[in-house]
């Protein structure tokens, strides 16, 4: 009988990991599902059943300023870092990076990114899905030219972004397509963060002021995205009665808005979320190198930065089954607690299975699909595992970053 002899699969060389882009993908994961644990099932204080209290208060209204908005900002970014690195893989094993980068992001929305949207209408994977196919075309000039070519892009989408959102209707799936080219610009600044020598893990350079100079940018166009949207007010002031009501309410029986402060709310979220994640980002990675106390706590949410997708999909799963019977009973500290408790034992979960494992449990079933093929999911013996853990000599291994 004659054997059969399957084609060899294409191995690139192990690229280090970047480790603070684990970390700061940890928290982004973190801030959004903090976010979502709020809006999955009504709390009792929003179903009007239970009257808030200063300490609720205090920590909802924290919690959204920290968090909201900017964590997804924070993750779209890091989508977009997660894109060229992706890109570069693909080209390194000899395939073709856009038919890799397609079938990667058509995997993600159809299988996940859907069904998670029909079960939850905060689903976020579904339009970066969208959004990262649009992208793909745009890769290759994107990583061509001058390094500040995807700034420039994100500039432009930005600008272009209030017009879409104005022309879209409104409703239904149209949503997902008029936030596109907001969402666009926030891949090209990641695109943009990737092309950077500091995040190239082959060829690290000199310690860097980069981090310093996105903590200061990020923090001017929070505060310059904060001056717009209050400008919209003044400009364009919502005509109420005598009672504070609103005067002219739409068939959804919504306020109707001026297009011109419909603009202005659009450009002013777009810069403070880009300065959010600027900042962020930049304060995340001068705390990683700094290599004190702080970067070594910092550092044990790694594991969990490598399995945001079971983790974020898990949140679902676990808040719906845990609050859904009970919804309008829970309150909002119980919903926080909830969401903080999951988090210590995913993080603490995430780090004895990544010591094991190569990849998340959804993110194996993701990476295989999109390359045709079951992907390795044991570390071979003897290798010492990206987070450093080495269980057979009993030691450790620190990669600094860049």
């Amino acid at each position: 009988m004659t054997e059969v002899h399957a084609r060899p699969v294409p191995q690139a060389p192990p690229v280090p990991r970047v480790a603070f882009l684990d970390v700061a993908r940890a928290l982004a994961m973190i801030g959004v599902v903090m976010m979502n644990v709020t809006v999955i099932v009504f709390a009792a204080e929003r179903a009007g059943e239970l009257a808030p209290s200063t300490l609720t208060s205090a920590v909802d209204t924290g919690a959204t300023l920290l968090m909201s908005g900017k964590a997804r900002a924070m993750l779209m970014v890091l989508l977009g870092v997660g894109t060229v690195l992706a890109w570069r893989g693909a080209a390194r094993r000899g395939q073709r990076p856009m038919v890799v980068m397609v079938r990667r992001y058509a995997v993600l929305g159809l299988l996940f990114g859907v069904p998670h949207l029909l079960v939850f209408d905060g689903d976020i994977l579904t339009h970066y899905a969208i959004t990262a196919v649009v992208l793909a075309p745009m890769m290759p000039v994107l990583l061509s030219g001058t390094r500040r070519r995807p700034l420039a892009a994100a500039v432009l989408l930005f600008a272009l972004a209030p017009v879409v959102e104005l022309l879209m209707p409104t409703g239904g799936a149209w949503i997902l397509v008029s936030l596109v080219p907001q969402t666009l610009a926030f891949f090209c600044v990641g695109v943009w963060l990737a092309r950077r020598p500091e995040l190239d893990p082959e060829h690290p350079g000199e310690p860097s002021r980069l981090p310093v100079r996105m903590i200061w940018t990020g923090l001017a166009g929070q505060v310059v995205g904060l001056t717009v949207m209050f400008a919209s007010d003044l400009l364009f002031p919502m005509e109420v009665d005598a009672d504070g009501v609103p005067v002219h309410l739409g068939a959804d029986g919504l306020p109707v808005t001026h297009p011109g402060s419909d603009a202005l709310v659009s450009l002013g979220g777009s810069l403070s979320g880009i300065g959010g994640a600027l900042f962020y980002l930049g304060l995340v990675w001068w705390l990683v190198n700094r290599g004190r106390a702080v970067s070594r706590v910092l550092g044990a949410l790694a594991p969990l930065g490598r399995m945001t997708l079971t983790v974020y999909l898990g949140s679902t799963a676990v808040f719906l089954l845990a609050m859904s019977p009970f919804e309008g009973e829970v309150t909002l500290l119980g919903q926080y607690a909830v969401a903080v408790v999951y988090f210590v034992l995913t993080a603490v979960g995430a780090h004895f299975w990544m010591g094991r494992f190569r990849l998340g449990p959804l993110e194996w079933v993701w990476r295989s699909l999109t390359h045709l093929r079951p992907m390795p999911m044991r570390w071979d013996a003897g290798r010492v595992p990206p987070d450093g853990s080495s269980r057979e000599r009993g030691t450790s291994v620190h990669r600094a970053a860049p």
